[in-house]
């Protein structure tokens, strides 16, 4: 959705999205239609593509003996949400069994990666690939997972009167982000002793040689 869409209003669209696959797919060859909404900010994240609340993962899981070819109904439906969902940025692929699982770690067949070292933007650079690389012949789509245009609050903190109080700017700011949100990406505590309320961290409650009970 448009960058900076509320998760109530993403998930409006998505059960509109999923109504309209239900209407492309024959329901003969329908089996499953599956979505993911949003981001939870903590390490469940590292388990999706989306990039906010605006954001969302689609899968459509057809029946084995389907008598239309995964990639019509993918051409299909593309092109149904280009005519009826004309505000949102579209991208789909075909996942195969082969590819389930180094889907995640590059969800697009071609991928290109931008660094820059110079005052030039890297999604300047970015967007200037982009069109030169819709000008190939054979290319379908393009997809620029970056977005620069979130909405974000710009605080300018008095630092003499907030030192005053004993506060500095990380204080002021950790404060504020706690207040709107929560502390999970500035303190985050994972073991709690209900009996003393001392909190530990993850990677300080674990031993130095097994400080994750899982592989990244």
């Amino acid at each position: 959705m448009p960058t900076g869409t509320r998760i109530e209003v993403t998930n409006d669209y998505v059960a509109r999205i999923e109504d309209m696959i239900r209407g492309v797919v024959d329901p003969k060859d329908l089996k499953m239609v599956l979505s993911n909404i949003g981001v939870v900010n903590d390490i469940s994240s590292l388990y999706t593509t989306n990039q906010g609340q605006y954001t969302a993962t689609i899968q459509v899981a057809l029946n084995d003996e389907h008598s239309v070819s995964s990639l019509v109904y993918m051409d299909r439906v593309r092109e149904k949400l280009a005519a009826d969902f004309p505000t949102c940025a579209r991208f789909s692929r075909a996942a195969r069994c082969r590819t389930r699982f180094s889907i995640r770690a590059c969800p697009r067949p071609s991928m290109c990666r931008s660094i820059r070292r110079i005052s030039t933007s890297p999604t300047n650079t970015a967007q200037d690939l982009a069109a030169r690389i819709r000008r190939l012949p054979g290319v379908g789509q393009i997809y620029i997972p970056q977005d620069m245009n979130y909405p974000s609050v710009r605080m300018d903190i008095d630092r003499v009167h907030a030192g005053e109080l004993g506060l500095s700017q990380k204080d002021v700011v950790d404060n504020v982000i706690t207040a709107l949100n929560s502390n999970i990406m500035i303190a985050p505590n994972y073991w709690v002793d209900y009996q003393t309320s001392t909190t530990t961290s993850f990677r300080s409650s674990m031993p130095s040689t097994a400080r994750a009970p899982f592989t990244i």
